[in-house]
């Protein structure tokens, strides 16, 4: 039969492991089937250095089936590659399959290093494009700040720092781990832990010491403090409040200026002595306990193989749990925080050989699988601590099964750390914890008797990688006790997949800070289409009330008008009335009297006309007479509607844009000129019913009987009377006055006249300035200046996006598999 084949890919930068089968090389391929043993490995984030083995022993045993033997089709990294060769070398020598053995890289994966340095590439390109929108920049206050905090969140991902968290129980030996690991007996060990604080353990040349404490508003505010043997802690940044807190902290561990007995590490040791203490410490613990949970420690790491690694190591020594003499919500809230804070971190679990099991282990495993996303490696060195205090009968016990299979195969190291750190101290070396002297003596009179033991013996790797000592370079008594083989492993993780994680959430930060960026584009579109609907609403509304007030304007003309210029003429009227008998006689002496009838018509005339010329248009057409008052009135009357109008728009100018405001300054200016008014004419009307019956049948009557000079006189007499009362006006018989001829001819007609011009003038004025408020243009929502920069800000949004379309391709694509032909 033809030789079969199972392909492995793994994505190192997902951590993801999946198998593909084939009956022969050539063939099609087939999922595993349902219960295969395969399938223990996937949809879990793996490292596939850590389950090799396992996965080749498991291919050889159910799928290497015939003589012609089997095809492992590899896509992953080199060196995983070259690690799979080795392993599967190893399982063909022990011939368990039925054919040989073999493999063939078919894909890879950029390596970690060409990858970073591509995102770091893509980073100076987002960082440069959206500079203002970085913390500092002109939009980051102003606008969502989650594009500036998401692009420089990267530079902490991308950093050459690499986190070590130790978490654990309380009293397994975490902090004597750490100070063994860094040769130095800085990080106090406590049976009862009282307070919850995060060390974060710095590699430095220098000591320094930086805590968390509460300023005036109560908001936790970051000191740092130089440690100098002669002065103890000394604030840095011109810190005034630092200043304070040092003083304090130096009267608390008794360091007082000038002493310099105590050396850096005793001064550190003791302020983080102090600040475990926290509000349980006796006389000041209402000081120190305000600090805040993490404190940041920076010294020289001494006689460390991690000293030999160019990634900065940091260590975080978390608070213990499972203590049920103190309350642990501090304790949870603090290691919570921490883990939360991580990106790229490396998960070391330290516990003892009697509680590698139990629910307080279990927890913080649930606690790690929460995080996982958080740490560079999805496994989790296992530290089984204080091992000077078995025997070897109980270093051989197997590790529950819990434990070794934890994500899929762990790492499980036994190390004994107060050994390692009395090794690294040297002989006759000075002890600031008793106790760890004592344990040290204990462990080397064990070690120096027929009980010596050597830790690495006992490890459990799941791929066999072991290191020697002489590959570790160190000393035989270091070595038995376990920790240079953690400082390997520790830095194993670190140069082999850390670099992968920063790829992986490097490339995720960038992408979401994209995708922030389009989601604040799209939030700031969505506000300019909601503004500019609120703006047309207000703008609406605004019109709305322009318009109602500019229609309670109105022209005003006193309706007095026609009689306060009648007055100035009263005496025009009365002499006219005074000499109007004279008048008469002299019309009815020149009258044809022949045809009486015709002769009262042609004498009515005469009257009409009389009065026309000599009263009419003496008084309406003269230089300072009615018309000429009438329409200095009315002028003034349009000058006041004007400056109205005027006085409208200018308290409502903030309403109006700029070209609103120009488009109305020229409709005032256009129409504030005065109306030309047509001409209006003062016209008596005719006066045929000046007479009654009986004056005309008496007339007749005198004339028949030759009393001529008589009827002259009572028909002058009675035409003018009436005359005069047509002209003056009088009471009906309700007592109501009626107003005369004159009044009616000369002011009350004319200035209803020119008074409807001026309002069709005005109506028109008001108009004009209807239809530039109709205009889109001129009225302002109070929100122009908002919309336009949001409209600003979307085509800096949609112009820095479409700069970097390249960069997020390239991105999105970078760490697929790439296909070897």
């Amino acid at each position: 039969m033809a030789k079969k084949a199972v392909r492995i890919k793994y994505d190192p930068f997902a951590c993801n492991v999946s198998f593909r089968i084939a009956q022969s090389v050539g063939g099609s391929w087939q999922e595993p089937s349902e219960g295969a043993a395969l399938l223990k490995f996937t949809n879990r984030p793996i490292l596939l250095s850590n389950c090799i083995f396992g996965i080749v022993t498991i291919i050889n045993e159910k799928y290497n089936s015939v003589m012609d033997g089997l095809e492992i089709q590899f896509s992953g990294p080199n060196d995983d590659f070259a690690l799979l060769e080795q392993v599967i070398k190893k399982v063909d020598d022990q011939q368990n399959g039925v054919g040989p053995l073999s493999c063939r890289l078919i894909g890879t994966y950029h390596t970690a290093e060409d990858a970073l340095e591509t995102i770091r590439r893509d980073y100076a390109t987002i960082k440069h494009e959206f500079m203002p929108y970085l913390p500092g920049g002109d939009y980051y206050e102003h606008t969502s700040n989650q594009i500036g905090d998401q692009i420089v969140r990267f530079e902490d991902t991308i950093s050459d720092a690499v986190p070590v968290c130790v978490v654990g129980n309380y009293s397994v030996g975490k902090s004597a781990l750490i100070n063994s690991l860094i040769g130095e007996e800085i990080l106090p060990s406590q049976v009862n832990p009282s307070t919850a604080k995060n060390v974060k353990v710095v590699r430095s040349s220098t000591y320094s010491v930086a805590v968390y404490y509460p300023d005036d508003n109560g908001d936790l505010k970051l000191h740092r403090f130089g440690v100098e043997p002669s002065l103890g802690l000394v604030a840095q940044d011109s810190d005034e409040h630092g200043s304070e807190i040092a003083a304090k902290l130096n009267e608390f561990i008794g360091c007082v200026r000038g002493d310099g007995d105590k050396r850096e590490v005793e001064i550190a040791r003791a302020v983080l002595d102090k600040l475990n203490q926290g509000k349980n410490a006796e006389l000041s613990g209402e000081f120190l306990g305000k600090f805040g949970s993490n404190v940041i420690l920076e010294m020289p790491f001494a006689d460390s193989i991690l000293e030999k690694t160019d990634s900065r190591i940091v260590f975080f020594d978390t608070p213990g749990s499972d203590n049920a003499e103190v309350n642990q919500k501090e304790h949870k809230e603090a290691l919570e925080l921490l883990l939360g804070d991580q990106t790229n971190a490396l998960p070391i679990l330290v516990t003892s050989r009697d509680r590698a099991a139990g629910d307080g282990t279990e927890a913080i495993m649930h606690m790690l699988d929460e995080h996982a996303n958080n740490f560079s490696s999805p496994s989790c060195l296992i530290v089984i601590s204080k091992c000077d205090r078995l025997a070897k009968a109980q270093l051989r016990e197997p590790v529950s099964a819990l434990t070794k299979n934890w994500h899929g195969k762990s790492i499980v190291l036994f190390v004994t750390p107060i050994g390692a750190l009395g090794v690294r101290k040297g002989e006759d070396a000075d002890w600031l914890d008793e106790s760890y002297s004592e344990f040290y003596e204990d462990w080397k009179r064990k070690q120096s008797g027929a009980h010596k033991v050597s830790l690495p013996e006992y490890n459990v790797y799941p791929c066999d990688r072991r290191v020697s000592m002489d590959e570790l370079g160190v000393s035989q008594e270091l070595y038995d006790t376990g920790i240079p083989s953690l400082e390997y492993e520790i830095q194993y993780y670190v140069e082999h997949y850390s670099k992968y994680k920063k790829c992986e959430r490097g490339r995720k930060d960038l992408l979401g800070a994209l995708a922030v960026a389009e989601s604040e584009l799209a939030e700031q579109k969505q506000q300019c289409i909601d503004k500019k609907q609120e703006a047309e609403r207000r703008k609406l509304e605004t019109r709305n009330a322009l318009l109602k007030e500019l229609d309670e304007i109105d022209i005003f003309i006193d309706p007095n008008l026609a009689s306060n210029i009648a007055t100035y003429f009263e005496d025009d009227l009365n002499s006219y009335c005074s000499k109007l008998k004279d008048a008469l006689y002299e019309i009815y002496d020149s009258s044809d009297r022949e045809n009486l009838q015709d002769f009262d018509d042609a004498i009515n005339e005469h009257i009409r006309h009389h009065c026309q010329v000599n009263l009419i248009d003496k008084v309406y057409l003269a230089a300072n007479g009615a018309k000429a008052k009438i329409l200095a009135s009315m002028a003034g009357f349009a000058e006041g509607y004007a400056r109205t109008l005027q006085t409208y728009v200018e308290k409502n100018r903030s309403h109006f844009s700029e070209i609103g405001r120009k488009q109305l300054r020229e409709c005032l200016e256009h129409n504030s000129a005065l109306p030309e008014f047509t001409e209006v004419k003062s016209v008596l009307e005719g006066i045929q019913a000046l007479f009654e019956k009986f004056a005309l049948v008496g007339h007749t009557w005198r004339m028949i009987t030759k009393k001529e000079d008589e009827a002259r006189e009572k028909l002058v007499c009675a035409k003018a009377k009436a005359f005069e009362q047509r002209l003056r006006g009088y009471d009906d018989v309700f007592g109501k006055n009626k107003p005369g001829a004159f009044f009616i001819t000369v002011f009350a007609k004319p200035v209803d006249q020119y008074a409807q011009q001026l309002r069709i003038w005005a109506d028109e004025y008001k108009q004009y300035i209807k239809d530039q408020l109709d205009t889109d243009s001129v009225i302002l929502s109070n929100m122009e200046d908002e919309i336009a920069s949001l409209d600003a800000k979307v085509d800096d949004l949609k112009t820095r996006l479409s700069k970097v379309e390249d960069v997020r391709t390239e991105l999105t694509s970078l760490l697929d598999e790439v296909a070897i032909d």
